[in-house]
């Protein structure tokens, strides 16, 4: 019976001394990327160019084509530039599919967006309101989803 306690002592300490140091190890691995104070910043800033954007549309009228979409063609095509930079940035942070998507999903929205005006070569009141407000809440959630990454940060020892 003794030789089988030091058997199993003996096989326990290999066990025990993998486990405290994956046990460190963990502590030390984020599975999270770091946080990006400038692309955070980034976000705000897009976020606020789409808001004006759409703000400045609404306070044109609809009559004498002052919403024909050549109007906002120069605008549309700052936009998308700044939110393909901001998917490209994300893109290349490690463990950051979330961000990524949420990225591609705002600027496929707006790409589509952007070919239902140049379509219909206007847009109304209502349909304006409603592109602002679903891009309101995409950068809402690209800002969350950063501002997480920061409190990973704090937590992390």
């Amino acid at each position: 019976m003794n030789n089988q306690l030091k058997i199993n002592r003996r096989k326990l300490f290999p066990v025990l001394l993998i486990s405290l140091c994956l046990a460190a190890f963990s502590s030390c691995v984020s599975l999270l990327p770091t946080y990006n104070a400038q692309l955070a910043e980034e976000i705000v800033t897009t976020n606020k160019a789409v808001d004006k954007f759409y703000l400045t549309m609404l306070e044109v009228k609809t009559d004498d084509n002052g919403r024909s979409f050549d109007k906002f063609a120069t605008q549309y095509i700052n936009i998308e530039v700044e939110l393909n930079a901001l998917l490209n940035k994300n893109k290349v942070r490690p463990l950051n599919a979330n961000s990524t998507r949420i990225c591609e999903i705002t600027l496929q929205l707006w790409v589509k967006y952007k070919q239902e005006h140049k379509t219909k070569n206007t847009l109304s009141d209502g349909l304006i309101q409603l592109n602002r407000k679903t891009f309101t809440d995409l950068f809402y959630a690209m800002q969350v989803a950063e501002k997480a990454k920061d409190m990973n940060m704090v937590a992390t020892p």
